[in-house]
């Protein structure tokens, strides 16, 4: 661990500070201004969250009318006084909830329930520093002077930081967030980050034993199951061929079925939203999201365009006692991504549904949280139950087939388990299905060829996760965070350089040297003082 002066990351302007004589916080009223005051925090960084986590990634890239600033996010040369590199809207914000935190502590605060929210904010803005900077000045004490600016704070790397942030949080597991009701239109419960989701991606960072990723998995099993609603067959959000698709061959033409788009974005409704940054409706009523207005600057990837095409979509037609399958290349979720082309001067763009329509900032839905419980399941030593989430759904017929789950892995009485082998999840359908139709009866799509449980196998179904997270959630804000966890859960940084540096097919190793030669490299400097 080391030490270093906070003052040129912590710089703050007068506006900024908070001060001991502000507020005592005691009552509903102090509350409410407070916590709008903290999400008004995460407003100020929202658009980077996007940004940070998808440009500097494999999925998300430039186009030819992409500024300098964020052009240099997707090639790793940001330069010192890029306004990207600068963290003090971060540390603003986490020194706000330093505040709120000592102001509301105790079991018996009327506001404790504030309290475990703030904390959430905190760690959540924490990690965010770490994967942007590779480092943070780590306090929990409120910065409410200049001189306190000067003081020597740890410097913590990110697994540090994770460790600190499990141990901040575990105590406020069972806690409840405050209900507002609604704001815009918004219930309260969908704008402020999931304690429990957080806690369970910290767990799933850390992965330093078995335990951690059975307590990661049942933190994601917990809120799944709580925000799960039984469903009938075809229920889910997905992208579908109808059989007359397959019988006229019109793909290059049809408009497919499409209940999948609008799960992808934020909403009051969805069932698929668990959280969001709420953003104004307009500029009067404050922070508006910029994402839709820089649509030009940004295009898809050749490595998720490929990603694409590689996969299959499948059709189960079935008459009687006969079943058919019918075939077509290409994962539907393609198309449910792009909202056709628009020109600007002699270029033609993309123009991508969800950053189109990206009014507000998604922090969790469904889909990812599924996909992040299999990756945990996954590290249990459990891949088949791992794979079953992506092709099947984990269900009671599926937990009773030893063809798709064996015995040794069917520990039902488990927590993170024992949810799914109910009739509440009867109709529960694999996450890969939401682009590639009935792939449970793709036999193409199946971990046969893995099937001992070794690491070898475990390293395929993680594999098979990280490129259906790229097919459900791309340029959603969480694709670098995603592959730095691999990388350095697999203790190799070649992992990470390759995946990016394919991206950039005229640059590949310019771009593989540079992140392959030195960890530094993943992360955005300092800033100038």
């Amino acid at each position: 661990m080391m030490f270093a002066s906070c003052d040129d990351m912590l710089t703050l302007e007068s506006n900024r500070y908070v001060t001991s004589e502000n507020h005592q916080l005691k009552n509903s009223t102090d509350s409410v201004s407070s916590i709008l005051g903290l999400l008004s925090g995460m407003q100020k960084i929202a658009d980077r969250y996007v940004l940070m986590g998808e440009m500097r990634a494999d999925l998300l890239d430039v186009t030819p009318l992409t500024t300098a600033d964020i052009r240099e996010l997707s090639n790793f040369k940001v330069r010192r006084d890029n306004p990207f590199a600068d963290p003090r809207d971060y540390y603003a914000l986490i020194n706000n909830c330093n505040y709120f935190i000592s102001r509301t502590n105790g079991d018996d605060h009327p506001l404790k329930n504030e309290h475990a929210l703030a904390r959430t904010i905190r760690a959540w803005t924490y990690m965010q520093v770490a994967s942007i900077w590779g480092q943070v000045y780590y306090t929990s004490q409120a910065l409410l002077t200049v001189d306190d600016t000067h003081r020597e704070l740890p410097l913590l790397q990110p697994l540090q930081l994770v460790d600190s942030l499990i141990n901040d949080l575990s105590p406020f597991e069972k806690s409840y967030f405050p209900n507002y009701g609604t704001i815009n239109n918004f219930p309260s419960s969908r704008i402020f980050p999931s304690l429990r989701l957080l806690l369970a991606d910290l767990y799933l960072w850390r992965g330093s034993s078995p335990a951690d990723y059975e307590k990661a998995a049942t933190l994601y099993a917990e809120v799944i199951d709580e925000k799960y609603q039984a469903i009938q067959a075809g229920t889910m959000p997905s992208v579908r061929w109808s059989y007359d698709n397959f019988i006229q061959q019109n793909f290059e033409t049809a408009i497919p079925s499409n209940s999948w788009s609008a799960s992808t974005v934020a909403s009051s409704t969805s069932t698929e939203t668990v959280s969001a940054i709420l953003m104004a409706a307009n500029p009067s009523e404050g922070r508006v999201g910029k994402l839709p207005l820089k649509l030009n600057e940004f295009g898809f990837s050749t490595v998720i365009d490929s990603l694409w095409g590689a996969q299959r979509f499948t059709l189960r037609q079935t008459s009687g006692a006969v079943s058919i399958n019918y075939y077509v290349a290409g994962d539907l979720r393609k198309q449910a991504n792009l909202s056709g082309t628009f020109a600007i001067d002699e270029f033609e763009l993309p123009a991508l549904y969800k950053l189109l329509n990206c009014k507000n900032i998604l922090t969790y839905r469904m889909g990812l949280v599924w996909l992040r419980y299999a990756e945990a399941v996954n590290r249990t030593g459990k891949p088949h139950t791992a794979f079953a989430v992506l092709k099947y759904g984990l269900k009671p017929a599926v937990f009773n087939d030893p063809a798709k789950i064996p015995i040794r892995e069917r520990e039902l009485a488990k927590s993170y388990l024992a949810p799914f082998n109910t009739l509440k999840y009867e109709w529960m359908t694999g996450v890969h299905a939401r682009g590639c139709g009935d792939v449970a009866f793709d036999d193409d799509y199946d971990i046969a060829a893995f099937a001992d449980g070794s690491m070898d196998t475990l390293q395929w179904v993680e594999n098979a996760i990280i490129d259906e997270l790229a097919l459900e959630t791309s340029f959603e804000g969480n694709r670098f965070a995603d592959l730095l966890r691999i990388s350095q859960r697999r203790n190799n940084p070649d992992y990470l350089a390759r995946k990016i540096a394919s991206k950039h097919r005229d640059n590949y190793q310019s771009i593989y040297q540079t992140l392959c030669s030195d960890t530094k490299n993943w992360f955005l400097p300092e800033p100038l003082n």
